[in-house]
């Protein structure tokens, strides 16, 4: 029995292997036509004082806040779509969490050389609420290494913000009053608007220069530029104003800070009518000849019919449908009204007329005394050192991928390092879509999420998803190909002594046993007919001395 097995087997196995073979070629060719090489950031950048690309190694680098206001986790992901191959990211993991991870440096002084800091940002999801901006944190004895804190303090913060009406590009410098030895936060004014929906990269660079301007670049072109000594740029401004309200001084209760008062001496004319109606019938229009007055401007049908399985006991008295009264199209019918005009003798109510008040004083203002708090910052570029880099966000979104975070002094750093990074990666992401992975809610939600992140992986590994697809229906394959146990049964075996392969070779063995088995088959189907002609013609022939039936009459 075995010698008629094998054949039949070796035959279907290596049937599905080839298909196999041939669709795995067939799906991996066109998926890949030419294999892209693998990106490798820069290690260093030089001239920055600062550069971190993200790579295999940045935890022990930067430090996930430990502080229990903070719960959400960090993770390296690639970008979506993944332009420089293999480039990864740092990316916010949770939604609807607090997240911060921090980094420490050498202390940075502008003084003198200004600054410039500058990263790729990534809204793989979109941003509808939270923040995606960096902090420069002081250099000072609070940087711990524990991590970010919620009370660690940071000169610069910058980046895109969103949330309800506020959609901006924040610079907020942190400043610190001489006088009083006080921080406050020094906003920029009318700042850039990002585009927090594309889902595509994007490069934001701030640059302070020595000069304590501040310009706000987007994808290399710049979107704002102001001046850290402009009280109209910054809100409040850095220097505060030489003079301040007398706190002491309040508005004398006889004040009148009234400009204009109702003329004493006007009075509503007597042909005024503050009832009169804005509008009025036309005492012009007159009806037209032959209106009628008692027509009806609508009538039963006179074509309509009573529908035949109308019941009246059930259905109710029928009536025809109401059309339009056909006497009414020459002129008109029914009750007739004249057409409505604006009233000539209307005039409202009435106002006595406004005079200058003789009692007006102006409006009323403290007096101005010197301010105690008041100094002049003429170098406010130069600001307090900065010492770490810190992404401390708050985000109903997860997916915001940081990369190339770049913190140096010199504008053209950063401008070349972009040329091997952003332009490039820019000048691919045309070409290519990025992809959207639904994020669900419940079972529904969660299964269309994983479902398509297993059909973008698919695509990408066309081959061994092939593979393991043909290699997984191999058994079911064979369970179902393989002659059954009583089909191979029915096979005629060799007598011994007679030779087992005829000059077909076994090739005609296996011809002649699917021969046998199909002439077999036949057989038994003609048996199982005659068989069943037989029982039918003996159920129609009536027994001997039995009587037909005839129905009773009803």
């Amino acid at each position: 029995m075995a010698s008629a097995r094998l054949p039949r087997a070796s035959a279907y196995t290596a049937l599905l292997l080839a298909l196999c073979g041939a669709a795995a070629a067939a799906d991996g060719e066109p998926a890949q036509p030419e294999k892209e090489e693998s990106y490798t950031p820069p290690n260093t950048v030089d001239g920055a004082q600062f550069y971190e690309p993200f790579v295999d190694g940045w935890g022990e680098r930067w430090v996930i806040s430990k502080d229990k206001e903070f719960t959400g986790k960090w993770r390296l992901e690639t970008y979506s779509p993944d332009s420089l191959v293999g480039d990864m990211g740092l990316v916010v993991g949770d939604a609807a969490q607090r997240h911060a991870v921090s980094t420490t440096f050498p202390a940075l002084d502008p003084k003198g050389t200004g600054l410039v800091v500058q990263y790729e940002l990534q809204l793989k999801n979109g941003l509808q609420c939270g923040g995606a901006y960096l902090k420069l944190l002081t250099a000072s004895e609070e940087l711990s290494l524990e991590g970010f804190h919620a009370s660690t303090p940071y000169t610069i913060m910058f980046g895109p913000d969103k949330c309800g009406e506020t959609n901006k590009v924040h610079f907020i410098l942190r400043h610190k009053s001489p006088v009083t030895g006080e921080w406050e936060e020094k906003h920029l004014t009318t700042p850039p608007v990002p585009d927090t929906n594309d889902k595509q990269t994007h490069l934001y660079t701030a640059i302070v220069g020595t000069d304590n301007t501040v310009r706000i670049l987007v994808d290399n072109e710049e979107k704002r530029k102001a001046s850290l000594l402009s009280a109209v740029d910054f809100k409040p401004p850095v220097n505060p104003p030489k003079e301040v309200d007398d706190p002491e001084d309040k508005k004398p209760e006889d004040w009148v800070d009234e400009a204009k008062i109702d003329d004493p001496n006007a009075a509503k004319p007597d042909d005024w009518d503050e009832d009169a109606p804005q509008m009025i019938a036309d005492p012009d229009d007159e009806k037209p000849a032959g209106w009628l007055d008692d027509a009806p401007l609508k009538i039963p049908d006179p074509e309509g019919k009573i529908p035949d399985d109308w019941d009246a006991d059930e259905d109710g008295e029928w009536e025809a449908p109401l059309v339009n009264n056909p006497e009414c199209k020459a002129v008109g019918c029914g009750e007739w009204r004249a057409k409505r005009i604006v009233n000539p003798e209307y005039k409202g109510k009435w106002y006595a007329p406004k005079i200058d008040n003789p009692e007006y004083k102006g409006v009323w203002k403290p007096k101005q005394i010197p301010n105690p708090n008041y100094f002049e910052d003429t170098e406010p570029h130069a600001m307090a050192p900065i010492g770490g880099i810190g992404i401390e966000l708050w985000t109903m979104q997860n997916g915001i991928l940081f990369d190339n975070i770049l913190v140096s002094t010199d504008p053209s750093v950063a401008a070349e390092l972009a040329k091997g990074t952003f332009v490039r990666r820019k000048a691919i992401e045309k070409t290519k879509k990025p992809r959207d992975v639904p994020k669900g809610e419940g079972v529904l939600g969660k299964f269309t999420e994983y479902a398509t992140k297993a059909l973008y992986f698919a695509q990408d590994n066309p081959l061994p998803i092939a593979l393991a697809l043909c290699l997984g229906l191999l058994p079911l394959l064979l369970y179902c190909c393989w002659p059954s146990r009583s089909a191979l049964d029915e096979l005629p075996l060799p007598d011994e002594g007679e030779e087992q392969q005829d000059e077909g070779g076994e090739g005609a063995e296996d011809e002649q046993a699917v021969e046998d088995i199909t002439d077999k088959a036949e057989e038994d189907k003609a048996e199982d007919k005659a068989e069943e002609d037989k029982k039918e013609e003996k159920a129609s022939t009536p027994k001997s001395g039995a009587r037909k039936r005839t129905p009773k009459a009803s």
